[in-house]
């Protein structure tokens, strides 16, 4: 055992005198530390590989002491600036008991034979030579264990875990379902400020009878009134409703074949104060129409029942803009910037839209008895709003007094859907689309319904316009004149507040 190690030392020792001069060029001889390290594995099996390892210092000759020859250098922790000449030398090794690796790799249980013996092997094969940094040299295993492929030092491989497919797809879903409210959040936006301006962004031309004592200040922003200063509130915007007694609005007409508006109601809806006035307008009211001929060309101004308003056009669009111009002249030239007009066999469609009214009859005609209640659907809702009494004068007062009742509970129901439905105002649009005649637009509807929804619905009152009907000796026909003192208190009482 002693002639062993000898030899053992003997050859280290000349390995480390041969690789003198290629140490000098990286170093001062005096700093040299030298290090042989054999690595065997505690199995007993040879190795296929020795490495020998020389380690050279950058700290100075006063840091570092040459060890006598034949002394074991260890790296130490803390010197993070060393680096290491590692000699790998392939050499056919065998155990003592004769077996060896023949895939030439070398495994370590992280543990070095400290008693300096090795196994005893004959070697053939060349030398090569590398420079490789202390900080990646012999690096351990939690377990205290290290593997080397031909040499000393070794690199981990980290594989990263895949992503499951089921969590890929669940991430897609859900990055397309937000993208969609994001879109739909931002058409709903826009939708709602276009909506906000085609109401609101009116201009004021104001124009008071002079048999009102009431003084207009800038076009009607102000008005003064019995020693009061009001102002007009501009959170109101106007919607003109008109029942056309036809039974379609399909069909372009000639000039006086359009049909009359035998319902006229101005809905005001204040959003700032979520109230919704309802003032019915009697068909018979007598004010200024504008007269157009058969072939369409203007003929003035005549005064004449509001209702034929609507016949001096193509029982469309033209008809609804010259109804509106009438009531605007009623109306002290409030701005009116949208209009609905509905025929005949839309009022079932929009009353079953909604799941039906229910009404008390405020008179005995036809199937309906003063004080009783009704569930109204399909054409009973029809009869209920337009019957009427073919000998009386007052006929169609008492018609427009049940016109309010259903109108009020129609309200009252349609704003209870809106709350539990937001896009029921966009289907009652829908169904009644090919039975009316309107500039109400996406944008419109969106904004209307978004307010009933936010501001949790809006409260209604329902009157008309005050006056007196009677029968026109010269015509024949009833008129009703209105009597503009209470009218126009009405009036500043809807639109206007103490300013």
């Amino acid at each position: 055992m002693k002639r062993q190690s000898d030899d053992a030392f003997s050859w280290e020792k000349e390995s480390i005198d041969n690789d003198e001069e290629m140490l000098e060029s990286f170093s001062d001889p005096e700093t040299v530390s030298e290090t042989e390290t054999n690595k065997h594995s505690n199995s007993g099996v040879g190795n296929s590989g020795i490495t020998e390892e020389f380690v050279f210092s950058t700290r100075s000759a006063k840091d570092s002491t040459r060890k006598p020859s034949g002394t074991v250098n260890l790296p130490t922790s803390d010197d993070m600036s060393d680096y290491k000449f590692v000699k790998s030398k392939s050499v056919s090794s065998h155990s003592s008991s004769g077996s060896h690796h023949s895939s030439g790799s070398h495994h370590s249980s992280g543990s070095h034979h400290s008693s300096g013996s090795h196994h005893s092997s004959s070697s053939s094969g060349s030398d090569s030579l590398y420079v490789s940094s202390n900080r990646s040299s012999s690096k351990h295993h939690s377990n205290g264990s290290h593997h080397s492929s031909g040499s000393y030092s070794h690199h981990h491989k980290h594989h990263k875990k895949k992503m499951k497919t089921w969590k890929k797809v669940l991430i897609i879903v859900i990055s397309v379902i937000l993208a969609l409210v994001i879109c739909m959040a931002t058409v709903l936006q826009v939708l709602w400020l276009n909506g906000r301006s085609s109401f609101f962004d009116v201009t004021l031309e104001m124009s008071v009878p002079d048999t009102i004592s009431a003084e207009v200040q800038e076009n009607g922003e102000y008005i003064v009134y019995k020693g009061e200063t009001y102002k007009y509130n501009k959170d109101i915007t106007n919607i003109l409703f008109m029942g056309v007694d036809k039974r379609s609005l399909d069909k372009e007409n000639k000039t006086g074949t359009g049909g009359q508006a035998d319902t006229i109601v101005m809905m005001a809806m204040d959003m700032k104060n979520r109230v919704m006035n309802l003032i019915a307008l009697p068909r018979d009211t007598v004010t200024d129409v504008a007269v157009y001929t058969p072939g369409g060309h203007y003929n003035g101004i005549k005064q004449m029942q509001v209702c034929l308003a609507y016949a001096y056009g193509d029982g469309k669009s033209s008809s609804c803009e010259n109804t509106v111009s009438s009531v605007k002249r009623v109306f002290y030239n409030v701005p009116i910037n949208t209009y609905f007009a509905l025929d005949l066999d839309g009022i079932a469609e929009v009353n079953d839209a909604i799941g039906g009214v229910d009404v008390v009859s405020p008179e005995t005609i036809g199937q309906f008895t003063e004080g009783e209640k009704y569930h109204l659907e399909g054409d009973q809702a029809e009869k209920f709003v337009r019957d009427r009494s073919k000998t009386e004068v007052n006929a169609s007062m008492k018609r427009l007094e049940r016109q309010k009742v259903y109108a009020r509970s129609f309200m009252s129901t349609m704003t209870s859907a809106i709350k539990k439905d937001v896009t029921k105002t966009i289907s009652v649009y829908n169904e009644t689309s090919p039975y009316s005649c309107t500039n109400l637009n996406a944008a419109k509807v969106t904004y209307l319904a978004s307010e009933f929804v936010a501001g949790k619905g809006m409260s209604s009152k329902i009157s008309s316009v005050p006056g007196k009907i009677s029968l026109d000796e010269a015509t024949g026909l009833a008129r009703y004149d209105i009597d503009q003192e209470k009218f126009f208190e009405l009036f500043l009482s809807v639109y206007y507040e103490k300013a």
